[in-house]
């Protein structure tokens, strides 16, 4: 396997409609993956993935459904190197709360 060019995170559970906010210094590929995703990720092989090149921050993904999830912060074929990142985790709850109090 080559030297991997992602940094990685990871949640044991994420609830459906979570939002990932992703602030990074430069451009980045952001995959948010299951774990069977990021085993294959991680081993070269196919994978499907949500989120994809993020260009300015924040850059928001929504979980899809309930459950573990994996986030890479992928920088091959970029030409990037260093890019510095942080992630928020906004709940859905909080979201409905923010909707409600600008009615």
């Amino acid at each position: 396997m080559t030297e991997t060019n992602f940094a990685e995170y990871s949640w044991e559970f994420l609830e459906r409609g979570t939002i990932l906010a992703v602030t990074l210094s430069g451009p980045a590929n952001l995959r948010l993956m299951d774990p069977e995703n990021f085993a294959a990720f991680q081993d070269g092989e196919k994978f499907e993935s949500y989120g994809g090149l993020a260009r300015r921050a924040p850059y928001r993904i929504k979980v899809p459904k309930s459950g573990p999830w994996f986030l890479a912060i992928d920088l091959a074929g970029l030409g990037v190197r260093g890019v510095r990142h942080e992630v928020s985790v906004v709940p859905p709850q909080k979201l409905e709360a923010r909707r409600t109090s600008r009615d």
